[in-house]
């Protein structure tokens, strides 16, 4: 069986752009051959050389079209073109020899040849084009016998020197635009590292926020700082209510009116899918404004990344793409980081903090307590009482109500600071960082005044209301009283004192 891996390769090479070097240097090399090739005519005509002259120079307007050819089908179609560079000095050697030394053509001629060669590979590539030139020119002289002819006319002179300027003309401008394009090549590079460093920053940014607000605010200041030229702002939604804006921020960047006016209109049609980014709207400064939308990169929200800029171009919509993608990516990761983190934390039945939350931030406070300046806090123990009798009597599910309305209504009566935790079945404890053992009275006084003795009505597992009175024992104490290991003990033992103490005033009734 024939083997035609080779020709196969071989015809997918053909397909393939050839390298740049040999789409710049085609229309020059055509142009220089087909001149060359006029002059060569000129010459025949002035001196009835005829045919003999004409025909051979055929291969000079063919030759252009069979380097492009060799280039675009090579394997390495750059390599190529460097050896299709060196055969053009010595084709037109030797078409200087052919043409008995015209002086004003041998001498454009070879300036262009080493000239195209130390162009594209320095010094060394001007020796080995200049030694290709001579080789040809001496060996066709060697072969045929050498005849020097230093001047034709005034008129081929003319052409000669007109060719040669054009040449040379528009070989600087091919230079020329070469370098234009390495410079856009290096500003493009130098832009997307600005990009890729900007990713990486916001994915730093997004590992260290504490919540949503802190992450979106630092990543457009990180944005911002990577790109000043450009003004930032991101707006989520909820999904199911897109009227209503959950999050914000805003970096380098002013909203004027009519723009908040056309953001808003925009943001209320988030139902309605956008892909890609849309103009806000012209500004006085001669900037616009250009929102790119998160359609389907958020699972609870929907937003808008908005970018001040002069103009949207395709470098700016690729970047604000990824920045889209970026943030959208690391607001999924932090709410999924904070929903586990809340599971972790929270109590299931009432959504207070749970006792292992609560142990490791009174390992804090202990810590503040023992290391200088030593900042005191206060620890206030709840126990719910009764709530045996309402598990065994009304069934669980009542008893978790019970817990829950307790809950509730401790949370009305802490501050902010306050550490509110339910640390077992029936018993609630607050920490109170940086207090003393007014902040745990001062509750404590709260939860006698407008907690103690309440009836709450709570339902059972037969789907009847009855009502419970909210009875708690308490025990508080702090860190100016005993050491700092000791405070959670000795309010755990005063809550106890003062369950004893009621049970007894209870009996006595």
């Amino acid at each position: 069986m024939l083997d035609n891996r080779p020709y196969q390769t071989r015809a997918s090479s053909g397909l393939k752009r050839p390298h740049r070097l040999a789409l710049v240097t085609l229309p020059p090399r055509a142009f220089a051959f087909c001149h060359t090739f006029g002059l060569t005519v000129w010459i025949a005509l002035v001196e009835s050389s005829g045919w003999s002259l004409i025909l051979p120079g055929l291969i000079l307007l063919l030759w252009p079209a069979v380097a492009y050819g060799h280039a675009a089908l090579a394997h390495d179609s750059k390599r190529a073109e460097f050896r299709n560079l060196y055969f053009d000095s010595l084709l037109f050697g030797i078409w200087c020899g052919v043409l008995d030394y015209y002086v004003w053509a041998t001498l454009t001629i070879g300036l262009a040849c080493f000239m195209n060669n130390m162009v594209v590979g320095g010094l060394r590539r001007f020796a080995v084009s200049f030694a290709l030139f001579a080789v040809g020119a001496l060996g066709w002289g060697a072969l045929t016998g050498f005849e020097f002819r230093p001047y034709v006319s005034i008129g081929l002179d003319i052409y000669q020197g007109t060719g040669a300027v054009i040449y040379f003309l528009a070989l600087a401008y091919v230079m020329n635009g070469q370098n234009r394009k390495i410079g856009r090549n290096i500003a493009e590079i130098k832009y997307k590292n600005r990009v890729f460093h900007a990713l990486l920053e916001l994915g730093v940014v997004a590992n260290r926020a504490s919540d949503i607000n802190t992450l979106l605010a630092d990543s457009l200041k990180h944005l911002h700082a990577d790109f000043p030229e450009y003004g930032f702002a991101v707006f989520f939604q909820e999904r199911q209510r897109p009227e209503v804006t959950r999050y914000a921020a805003v970096a380098g960047l002013r909203l004027h009116p009519q723009d908040e006016c056309r953001l808003g209109s925009l943001l209320a049609t988030l139902h309605e899918p956008h892909a890609n980014t849309v103009k806000l709207s012209e500004r006085a400064d001669g900037e616009q404004l250009y929102a790119t939308p998160m359609t389907g990169r958020l699972s609870m929200y929907e937003g808008w990344l908005i970018v001040r800029a002069p103009k949207l171009d395709g470098a700016l919509e690729r970047m604000l793409t990824l920045f889209v993608d970026q943030l959208a990516a690391a607001t999924e990761n932090k709410l999924l980081h904070l929903a586990l983190k809340k599971t972790a934390e929270r109590d299931g039945l009432t959504g207070l903090y749970n006792r292992g939350f609560f142990e490791s931030a009174l390992q804090l406070s202990i810590q503040g307590k023992i290391q200088p300046p030593g900042v005191d806090f206060a620890v206030l123990m709840m126990d719910v009482d009764g709530l045996k009798e309402v598990n065994d009597r009304y069934g669980h599910m009542a008893g978790d109500q019970l817990i829950t309305t307790v809950a509730e209504r401790l949370k009305v009566l802490c501050r902010e600071d306050d550490i509110l935790a339910r640390y077992g079945g029936d018993e609630f404890v607050i920490l109170f960082p940086s207090a003393d053992l007014s902040a745990p009275n001062r509750i404590a006084d709260s939860i006698r005044s407008h907690l103690e003795g309440q009836r709450c009505v709570i339902p059972t597992i037969d789907g009847r209301n009855v009502e419970v009175e909210l009875r708690l024992s308490l025990g508080s104490a702090s860190s100016t009283e005993v050491a700092a290991q000791d405070v959670l003990s000795l309010a755990d033992d005063r809550m106890y004192d003062d369950k004893t103490q009621r049970r007894r005033e209870r009996a006595l009734g």
